[in-house]
């Protein structure tokens, strides 16, 4: 519509000059070297227009003239940028379909015709990746190492060919400088960090972390739990060599996750050898009113060697007592009155368990089983033995060795666990997960076919955690008197 308009306006504007011309006529002339003409305005008028289009028509023929090799050279140029481009788009496609053949061939054929050596380079080295050419990545990615640039790039990419081939030591190279470069690259902290923990490399891990932290690459609560693991597998690992250092890191471990067990159960025994007992039994405590385990109690109650049954006994009641709702506390109780021989009070609080859970586990059903007896029902105690050996076995009792040690984690085990409760909260159980406890299980006809006791005291004995006949595969039983110098905290 606007180009009809200017087309009708310049008609307009011509016709109007048309007009004025034929109404004023008129004459020019001019004179040159000796020559002199006259002739009617229109025509000289006429004249000088179409010698100034010829005159620009002559110009840009000699401009184009003058041109053309630098237009010539600039046409291929463009044309060798547009098939490298091509190129380059059909390597990327092949790369991502997995083609690494045809990946590699336009790789190849985009470096001959873009001048990009960068690109070119990382595109070929993704591409022989792709085609399983492992080698020939890796020297592509070294080759981007000379280029500033591209030098974080090539670090990933060889840390991922390390981590493929399983060497941790390079991948940790690797990584370490990426993240020195590049303090936003997240895959530099998260790939030194998995590396060092492969390799067992408990303190540089949590220097690691602790820059991951500030760097905001975690979060400050599964920074936490991390740390704890690995500081308590960095302080069972230089135990014998510095019984100092490993104090102070299984005392940080418990401060950073007072809920986890292991690091708890280790702080108290290494301050206990220090003859630290008063704070010992803090970090137990503290780690029972966070978390209840077991092993707690088993470490809280071998706390003091000297100590009397009585005296540890009441320890357990009052440790119970910190958190008096929890299920490990009322199993507790539980333990502590059959110990005591108090058949009342272990069936006030067996009782509610029972009746709240269908399928009791192995380990009420050996409760049980040991409270019928200390009741004087010996058939009841057999037919609650029975259920124990078909009954589910609880996770949290495979942890306590049977010789004695809390937490017998192996390196493997710590590797796993600083994923395992470091990011899902979750303690992890191998020697329940490898069937251990299945292996090292009593039968459970050892306990019925000992002979009945005729005294109370006989009784009283039968009933302690310390009889090794009675014990079932997930009832680990605390050593008692006699034998409590076999027990480690």
């Amino acid at each position: 519509m606007i180009r009809l308009i200017l087309a009708v306006v310049f008609a307009l504007l011509t016709a109007a000059l048309g007009a004025f011309l034929a109404l004023n006529p008129g004459t020019a002339a001019f004179e040159f070297l000796g020559w002199q003409m006259e002739m009617p305005f229109v025509v000289a008028a006429g004249g000088t227009i179409l010698f100034a289009f010829l005159f620009l028509v002559l110009w840009w023929g000699i401009y184009l003239l003058w041109t053309s090799p630098d237009k010539v050279k600039s046409f291929f140029k463009r044309r060798r940028r547009e098939q490298g481009y091509d190129a380059l788009e059909r390597a990327l496609i092949a790369s991502a379909a997995g083609d690494g053949e045809a990946a590699v061939r336009q790789a190849a054929r985009a470096d001959a015709l873009l001048e990009r050596p960068a690109l070119s380079r990382l595109l070929a080295a993704r591409a022989a990746e792709a085609a399983g050419n492992l080698d020939g990545a890796e020297t592509h990615y070294e080759a981007l190492l000379e280029d500033q640039r591209t030098r974080v790039v090539a670090r990933r990419g060889l840390a991922q060919l390390a981590h493929d081939r399983g060497d941790h030591s390079a991948t940790q190279t690797h990584a370490a400088d990426a993240f020195q470069q590049a303090k936003g690259a997240r895959w530099a902290f998260e790939a030194l960090f998995d590396s060092q923990v492969a390799q067992g490399r408990w303190d540089e891990a949590v220097t690691t972390l602790n820059e991951g932290e500030k760097r905001k690459h975690v979060g400050p609560d599964v920074a936490r739990r991390r740390r704890a693991v690995l500081l308590t597998a960095a302080a069972l690992e230089c135990e014998q060599s510095d019984a100092e250092k490993a104090r102070e890191w299984a005392s940080s471990a418990h401060r950073n996750a007072p809920g986890f067990a292991p690091a708890a159960a280790l702080a108290a025994r290494l301050l206990a050898d220090g003859r630290r007992h008063k704070r010992a039994a803090e970090v137990l405590e503290a780690a029972w009113a966070a978390n209840p385990h077991p092993a707690l109690a088993h470490a809280y109650r071998e706390l003091r060697k000297s100590d009397s049954k009585a005296k540890r006994l009441e320890r357990l009641r009052g440790l119970a007592s910190l958190n008096p709702g929890h299920r490990e506390s009322q199993l507790v109780q539980i333990q502590v009155a059959l110990e005591d021989s108090d058949a009342p009070a272990a069936r006030a609080a067996l009782d509610p368990l029972l009746k709240n859970n269908d399928a009791p586990s192995s380990r009420l059903c050996a409760l049980a089983a040991r409270l019928a007896r200390l009741e004087g029902k010996d058939e009841e105690a057999r037919r609650w033995m029975t259920k124990a050996s078909h009954a589910a076995t609880e996770a949290d009792w495979s942890d306590i060795d049977p010789d004695g040690r809390l937490f017998a984690y192996t390196a493997d085990d710590w590797k796993r666990m600083v994923y395992a409760y470091g990011d899902e909260n979750k303690l992890t159980h191998p020697r329940y997960e490898r069937f251990e406890r299945y292996a090292e299980a009593v039968p459970e006809t050892a306990l019925l076919e000992a002979p009945r006791p005729k005294k109370a005291a006989a009784s009283r004995a039968a009933a302690s955690f310390a009889e090794p006949a009675p014990r079932m595969p997930d009832d680990p039983g605390v050593g008692d008197e006699d034998d409590e110098d076999g027990a480690t905290a």
